[in-house]
């Protein structure tokens, strides 16, 4: 089972972090780890970087994307996709902070999911904590106003 950590990241941090977000998915597990004053102190530092989003715009958007499929089924703020040719399922829970997708099988479900979230926005960050991977859903691209001489 795979278990993901979504995150949205304030504009100005995800490009100030553009190429180190190995920083950000440190924070995001010492947190997770951490308890006392360091989760304290953590969980104000994730705080500041991280921004809300609009869980029931997000959500009705995520509904009417996918509500004429067969395999998708809804409960409010919980989407879940579920493939029995490949015995494969995808569950997104929105929490106000943050969500959680939760997958098994084959990857097309989740990567459905991620596909509809970088859609429309695009500084979410995934965490897996368990396989320690993180990254965009939608890759920053840098832009350079320098002008080659």
């Amino acid at each position: 089972m795979r278990n993901y950590e979504i995150v949205l990241i304030e504009e100005e941090v995800a490009h100030m972090y553009h190429g180190m977000e190995k920083k950000l998915f440190h924070l995001f597990k010492e947190n997770n780890c951490s308890q006392g004053v360091l989760k304290a102190i953590t969980t104000n530092q994730i705080e500041y970087i991280t921004k809300p989003y609009s869980r029931e715009n997000l959500d009705h958007y995520i509904h009417q994307f996918f509500f004429h499929n067969k395999a998708y089924s809804y409960s409010k703020y919980e989407h879940t996709l579920y493939d029995r040719r490949e015995n494969s399922y995808a569950k997104l829970k929105m929490h106000p902070e943050k969500m959680i997708l939760t997958a098994e099988g084959a990857i097309d479900a989740e990567t459905r999911f991620f596909e509809v979230l970088r859609s429309c926005q695009s500084y979410f960050l995934a965490i897996n904590y368990e396989e320690n991977k993180y990254g965009w859903l939608k890759p920053i691209r840098v832009v350079n106003f320098m002008q080659d001489k």
